[in-house]
Order: structure tokens, then C-alpha cells, then sequence
């Protein structure tokens, strides 16, 4: 079986800590980034199966970060990237912008069950 190599974009260092120890936990390579520019420098070092983004980073959107990653030399497929966020007043429109670009909208805090899936699928479909 593959083993997923999974980018994790998100501002909070705890959190992104935490997100890329327990990835690695469920048998994915993880790494972790603080914002855009350093997960477009990440995905021109290598390709991802599967891309983890905040929605609102400090200082960008994250789904104008997903969109700038098709770009790159080798981009991760939208139906393997997912915003992750804490907010649930999100309007319709963004609601419909982020199901037309991504793979889906995750809640945080987010389960451990839903993580091992994600690591389990990308593991099954192999790299982008």
C-alpha cells in the first residue's frame, strides 16, 4: 500500500503540530506549513497525494492558496485537497466555491476517525 505524503497548511503552530504528529501516527508522511508561499515552495520540492488548508489564515484565503497550488509543477488534484475550519457562518457562496474546488469542508476540531479515512483513501489512490 502507498504511503500518503500529505501537506498540512495551517497558521496555528500548535495545531499544525499536532495535525502532522498525528498524521504521521495514521501512517502518512506529513509536513507542515504556516502559509501560502511556503506550501507552494513545499509542493515545487515534491507532490502531494493529499492537501490539508485553514480556510482563514492569518493573512490569505485558503481557498485562493489551493487554487494558487494548481500552478505548480506538479499540483494536487482538487479532489484530494480539503479547507479545514472552526467557522460555521460561512455564506452560500463561499460554501458553493469550496464544493466546486476541494474535496470538501472540514469542521475542527476534527475527528480522528475522519482523519484515518482521509489517510486510508489517499493511501488507497496512490499519488495525484
Amino acid at each position: 500500500m502507498h504511503t500518503p505524503h500529505i501537506l498540512i497548511i495551517e497558521d496555528d503552530d500548535a495545531l499544525r503540530g499536532e495535525l502532522v504528529e498525528l498524521l504521521k501516527a495514521l501512517g502518512a508522511l506529513a509536513i507542515g506549513v504556516a502559509d501560502g508561499a511556503q506550501a507552494i515552495h513545499a509542493c515545487h520540492l515534491q507532490p502531494f497525494d493529499l492537501v490539508l488548508c485553514d480556510y482563514k489564515l492569518r493573512a490569505e484565503n485558503g481557498l485562493d492558496v489551493l487554487k494558487a497550488l494548481g500552478d505548480v509543477a506538479t499540483p494536487p488534484a482538487a479532489d484530494h485537497c480539503y479547507l479545514m475550519t472552526a467557522h460555521v457562518d460561512l455564506t452560500a457562496a463561499a460554501r458553493q466555491d469550496i464544493a466546486s474546488n476541494t474535496a470538501g469542508l472540514l469542521h475542527k476540531p476534527i475527528g480522528v476517525n475522519t482523519l484515518r479515512r482521509i489517510v486510508a483513501d489517499a493511501a488507497e489512490t496512490g499519488r495525484c
